[in-house]
């Protein structure tokens, strides 16, 4: 079976092809293929070793090490792995770091069970920069309409309900994009949210359609917008959301506190979360407001803990709007 050459990725990556990246699990975590699932050939411990003995002895003593390192019970462990990994995804394309030893070793022992897999030439520093590739040149040439409007304005649901075809920023990167919008689960590193954003420019330029795209600020969480699509929301045409502050409190009381932890009557973190996000923007928000607001939630909180519901929570969302987040990106929308 032929390994997969640069001229085929973007037929790949359009066809939401299943990887599997052998590399160790740090190298993973650092930054994957969208769709991968890692079942390493060397875990981390074995991968640092390795490297030791490439340093101090060359490249025959590591390849022997890691051959004492996988063998035996361990070696048939990390073949089944994979063995079954195919099973269920028979198309499984196999890659590690630069498509050198560590996935030709992988391709090897699978055919020794009858099992053939092609690997990626030039591993995941191939793929990784074809997809920078597309960030840079694909971008430029989309056609974006973007939804503007004061925070609250329902910019997200507008983008999941206009039936057009949309980038949702906040969803790749796994954040919301203000100070309140961190998610329960981790933002991807900065790279893997680079390489989910690519994948979908790539896809969506297919279509050959404006792209409806939300106004963001440059940062999202921790994970920022690369250049190329921040400067395309910058001068793109744009859609603006016409939102009563009653309205924008009641999409912002719905979103994050209604639809949130709070729905388990035991779990008051989500408070301490809220305390926290105002202890973030304090210098900007001035510590006497910062105080009342503060305030304002604590009393929430104990509404909710005598189990009086949780409407109060409605006041301090509306200080946060009039004092800090209107003033914050007036004449930016």
């Amino acid at each position: 079976m032929k390994n997969i050459s640069a001229a085929q990725f973007e037929e790949l990556f359009l066809q939401d092809t299943h990887w599997i990246d052998v590399r160790a699990p740090i190298e993973y975590t650092n930054g994957s293929i969208p769709g991968a699932i890692n079942l390493p050939l060397l875990i981390d411990e074995e991968r640092r070793l390795v490297g030791i003995a490439y340093k101090e002895q060359g490249s025959p003593s590591a390849i022997q090490l890691g051959h004492q390192l996988v063998s035996g019970s361990i070696r048939q462990t990390r073949i089944s792995s994979w063995q079954n990994e195919i099973e269920k995804n028979p198309s499984a394309i196999i890659y590690c770091y630069r498509g050198g030893l560590r996935s030709q070793i992988t391709q090897t022992w699978l055919a020794e069970k009858e099992i053939h897999r092609p690997i990626v030439t030039g591993g995941y520093k191939a793929l990784r920069n074809f997809l920078l590739e597309i960030l840079s040149l694909r971008t430029s040439s989309l056609e974006f309409c973007v939804v503007s409007g004061p925070t609250g304005s329902g910019k997200t649901k507008y983008l999941h309900k206009s039936g057009q075809p949309f980038l949702d920023l906040e969803a790749i990167a796994n954040h919301r994009g203000s100070a309140f919008g961190a998610l329960p689960t981790p933002q991807p590193s900065q790279a893997d949210f680079e390489n989910r954003l690519a994948v979908q420019i790539l896809k969506l330029s297919q279509l050959k359609k404006p792209i409806l795209i939300e106004s963001e600020s440059r940062m999202i969480g921790h994970r920022y917008i690369t250049d190329t699509i921040f400067d395309k929301i910058k001068s793109s045409p744009r859609i603006f959301l016409e939102v009563s502050l009653d309205e924008r409190v009641e999409n912002i009381f719905q979103d994050y506190v209604v639809n949130s932890s709070l729905q388990d009557l035991n779990n008051i973190e989500r408070f301490n979360e809220f305390r926290n996000s105002v202890k973030v923007i304090t210098r900007k928000l001035g510590h006497q407001r910062a105080q009342e607001i503060l305030n304002d939630i604590d009393y929430s909180q104990n509404e909710f803990t005598s189990g009086s519901g949780l409407s109060s929570n409605k006041i301090w969302i509306r200080k946060l709007l009039n004092w800090y987040y209107d003033p914050l990106y007036k004449g930016l929308y």
